[in-house]
């Protein structure tokens, strides 16, 4: 599965842009601030139907215009799938081979993306809710029953803290408890289920990156290993009540990364963290083509200014064996890169021109 072509309008310093890419690698080149994170921020928002540089998808529209489209034809193992999608009013409308999805999870679903960029460390670095994502990303795409106990999971909780942030009493408070411990079972055990697929790729891919260093993931599940949900969230009612806020839950799982048996932030240099976070993004995509019989894409954001030759040129080796569509930005064509390249893209003041 990958991106036949891409359409733009008014993204961005983009005015107007028509490209078609090809299935394995493509190399977007261009000096900075030239517009090559803004062409892999439209493929993200295509899939994703959100950005990873805003919040704020209004920012995205060129200046002095009312809105911005993205469209694309999607390959997939029947005929192309056409995704398009106008940002204006204030709304981010999208439609799906001429359908309107029920909502925007849809579209990742029809068009899985994942990124790699400065700010992949943030796995192995930031808080916890990073490492829910990441294992949610594999999750909500390997798993169909996930989203749904998701939703249901998150709508409980929501209603559950709204009686503790206003006071009421406890027996009201439980009576959310049944469906809360029902759902938040369910997500713990396809992140379980999930990360016993993942690990054995990740282990292997983490160890030929960073030169034979051993990982480990463990999941911890948001409440005392000693109890299970029910039994956690009984016993923590009134430090609930007293914080205004459900304490314990799938909402505050996590995932411990270990590197030879240490916690992978106090033991790996700032460049191996980053080499580290890659291969296990990677190894998801390769999990996620092995189990859904497709690849997904690949957007890798500036990353020769991220690594030494060394790792770049394994980081990419992983690249291929993913089998995913890539698209990678550089300010530079540096012959490790250009050894995979299957097409290159040109940007340069809001123009892309393809260059092979």
């Amino acid at each position: 599965m990958g991106l036949l072509n891409l359409s733009l309008r008014n993204f961005r310093c983009f005015a107007s842009a028509e490209l078609e890419f090809a299935p394995t690698l493509n190399l977007i080149n261009g000096e900075n601030a030239s517009g090559k994170s803004s062409l892999i921020e439209s493929i993200f928002i295509l899939g994703r139907g959100r950005s990873f540089k805003t919040a704020n998808l209004e920012s995205a529209i060129s200046t002095g215009t009312q809105g911005f489209q993205i469209a694309g034809q999607v390959s997939s193992l029947a005929s192309p799938v056409h995704i398009g999608l106008v940002r204006e009013g204030g709304q981010l409308k999208a439609k799906i081979a001429g359908e309107t999805p029920t909502n925007l999870a849809q579209l990742s679903e029809t068009f899985p993306v994942q990124l790699v960029d400065s700010s992949a460390h943030q796995l192995i670095r930031g808080g916890p809710r990073c490492r829910r994502q990441f294992l949610d990303w594999g999750v909500f795409h390997v798993e169909p029953g996930f989203f749904p106990a998701w939703r249901r999971y998150q709508r409980t909780l929501h209603q559950r803290n709204v009686l503790l942030r206003a006071g009421k009493h406890e027996k009201e408070i439980q009576s959310w408890d049944g469906e809360l411990i029902i759902q938040g079972e369910i997500l713990d055990r396809y992140r379980q289920d999930y990360l016993s697929k993942l690990l054995p790729t990740a282990i292997a891919w983490t160890r030929w990156a960073l030169g034979g260093l051993s990982l480990d993931l463990e999941y911890q599940s948001g409440w005392p290993s000693d109890q299970n949900f029910s039994e956690a969230l009984q016993g923590a009612i009134t430090r609930d009540r007293d914080a205004g806020m459900t304490r314990l839950g799938p909402h505050r799982a996590d995932m411990r990364i270990q590197i030879d048996g240490k916690a992978a932030q106090a033991c790996v240099s700032s460049g191996q963290e980053k080499v580290l976070a890659g291969s296990l993004l990677l190894a998801q995509a390769a999990v996620y083509h092995l189990l859904m019989g497709r690849p997904c894409t690949l957007l890798l954001d500036d990353l020769a200014a991220e690594l030494d030759a060394g790792h770049l040129s394994r980081f990419l080796e992983c690249v291929v064996e993913t089998g995913a569509q890539t698209h990678i930005t550089a300010i530079e064509s540096s012959p490790i890169i250009m050894s995979h390249v299957a097409k290159t893209f040109h940007v340069k003041q809001g123009k892309i021109v393809q260059v092979v």
